[in-house]
């Protein structure tokens, strides 16, 4: 679904991302994993079209990211969280899963302003989208409740929450369970599990809590210095040396 190949970025003379290679397969979650500093949010970033690398190829189901702007990646169906939550405080929790929804909108100025049968239909399957998001991922109670009023693990869920609203093909996942205590991880983990089985998402994930990458990864990408030191099963990138290096030293 997604491949990164030979992506290389640099920051003047820092290296963020090092000759990288990478596949992501439709269907599996894939976890990237690695030390603070290793690039793992810069290619999230690159991917989001946020920054532009000095070298390398992302394509998506074919089509190369790199020649495309950031606000054409939603329709493409591709959406992201961010480490940071990024949401709209002043508004409540089901008005931001609307607005998010308006980065695919099809109807023009004209349709909204008279809300033409259009316009109506729309705003329909926008709030139909919207509804079962909040159903899928238990938020039903705070639908009405302002954002800047909800404790910080409904805020993180709820970030999940509008880029599922975006119906992605993929989801890049920017250390969600942050912030979580072991109960809200193993809920957590549930819900990855059914966006990549119920929903049929591909999930890309950055994430330093080992025990939720084992629940969830199919494979773990490991990265130190920009570089990829190795993919594969948690058991396998575990016991390779250049790993606990990474990690250890």
């Amino acid at each position: 679904m997604l491949q990164l190949k030979n992506l290389h970025m640099s920051f003047g003379g820092i290296t963020a991302i090092n000759n990288l290679n990478l596949r992501i397969k439709k269907g599996e979650v894939l976890a990237i994993i690695g030390p603070n500093g290793a690039g793992k949010t810069t290619i999230f970033n690159v991917i989001s079209r946020f920054y532009t690398p000095q070298q390398g190829s992302i394509k998506f189901e074919n089509k190369e990211l790199l020649e495309v702007s950031a606000s054409s990646l939603a329709p493409m169906g591709i959406s992201r969280t961010f480490q940071n939550i990024e949401l709209f405080n002043q508004t409540t929790v089901l008005q931001n899963l609307l607005i998010a929804q308006y980065a695919q909108k099809t109807t023009s100025f004209f349709s909204e302003i008279f809300f033409l049968p259009s316009a109506r239909r729309q705003e329909i399957s926008f709030r139909k989208t919207a509804e079962s998001i909040i159903d899928f991922l238990g938020l039903s109670h705070y639908r009405y409740h302002q954002v800047a009023s909800l404790p910080y693990g409904v805020k993180k869920m709820v970030e999940i929450a509008r880029a599922l609203c975006l119906r992605p093909k993929l989801i890049l996942l920017d250390e969600p369970s942050s912030g979580f205590n072991q109960e809200e991880t193993d809920d957590l983990s549930h819900w990855i599990d059914d966006i990549r089985e119920e929903l049929g998402i591909t999930v890309l994930l950055i994430e330093h809590n080992m025990k939720l990458v084992e629940q969830v990864a199919d494979r773990v990408a490991v990265l130190a210095e920009g570089r990829l030191l190795d993919l594969g099963s948690l058991e396998k990138v575990r016991s390779n040396p250049k790993v606990i290096s990474a990690y250890l030293g």
